[in-house]
């Protein structure tokens, strides 16, 4: 009987163990992470007026009933409301297509937190 607990016991700490190995590729376990999202650079000549063109023109364009952003100085007299609107902090998220990727809220947040500047 004890000979039958022992290898009973071997055969589940056995299974046990290759049961818990995987062969994952690192692509499948991290595609939600998106890689290459460098905040510490952004500019808004470089980086935020593509996004924002992209993003927030289709409704905030050249003589729309909205409030413009086709320059660096609507979005900046703007920025605090963008950067509510596009995280969802207050009132709708923006755009309302639906939220912008991750990676792009990040580097127009990340603009807006190091002072907006017109760079």
């Amino acid at each position: 009987m004890k000979k039958i607990s022992i290898l009973f016991l071997s055969i589940i700490a056995f299974a046990l163990l290759f049961s818990s190995c995987y062969r994952d590729s690192e692509e499948g376990l991290y595609r939600f992470v998106q890689a290459n999202c460098d905040t510490t650079n952004v500019t808004y000549s470089g980086t935020v007026s593509a996004i924002i063109a992209a993003n927030c023109y289709s409704c905030h364009n050249t003589g729309s009933a909205n409030s413009e952003f086709t320059n660096y100085a609507q979005v900046f007299a703007k920025a605090d409301r963008i950067k509510g609107r596009i995280t969802g902090q207050s009132g709708n998220i923006m755009p309302q297509t639906g939220k912008m990727d991750n990676c792009s809220i990040n580097k127009v947040v990340a603009w807006i937190n190091k002072g907006a500047l017109d760079n």
